[in-house]
């Protein structure tokens, strides 16, 4: 089997070099043939970096997926995920999405946010740090506006098509 400590998660056909490819279909570029809802098949603790580009929004259980990815990650594994920003068209447009996210949506993982008492705990079995958000915008001169993610993007549509975070993993 590949090296397993760099993976990409429903990566398909877009290869990235350095990582080992997880799809449930079983393209030439896919290393590993599995069906993630189900589990990822790597043991505890053996991963370093996790790319999740434009999976989440396609699984039915965001919960179950984060506590997969924490499992098999390392502390401090880096864990990048792209997904279509809520008030974005292309969230709704694709009829496989079935989940929507805003910059607030991974502060659920992280349990210092919980502890301190600012959201709810609803004693997911992972924790996450936020480290960084990136914004892709329709209009790319968007992003030279300062604080344009803080106004248009969530008071206005199709302003901001995705977010991408960076998340460390807290053992």
């Amino acid at each position: 089997m590949k090296d397993c400590t760099k993976i990409n998660l429903g990566g398909g056909r877009n290869k990235q070099p350095g990582y080992a490819t997880i799809d449930i279909i079983a393209y030439p570029e896919v290393d590993i043939v599995a069906d993630v809802t189900k589990g990822i098949p790597l043991p505890d603790n053996s991963v370093e970096e996790i790319l999740a580009l434009s999976i989440i929004e396609h699984l039915e259980d965001t919960v179950f997926i984060m506590e997969e990815m924490y499992r098999v990650s390392k502390n401090n594994a880096k864990i990048i995920i792209t997904v279509p920003y809520v008030k974005s068209t292309a969230a709704f447009k694709d009829p496989t999405h079935k989940k929507f996210f805003t910059e607030r949506t991974f502060e659920y993982f992280d349990k210092s946010l919980l502890s301190a008492g600012r959201l709810p705990d609803y004693h997911m079995k992972c924790d996450f740090q936020v480290k960084n958000i990136a914004y892709k915008y329709y209009t790319p001169w968007f992003r030279h506006i300062p604080g344009i993610n803080r106004i248009f993007g969530r008071f206005f549509w199709d302003i901001i098509k995705t977010l991408t975070f960076e998340l460390r993993v807290r053992k």
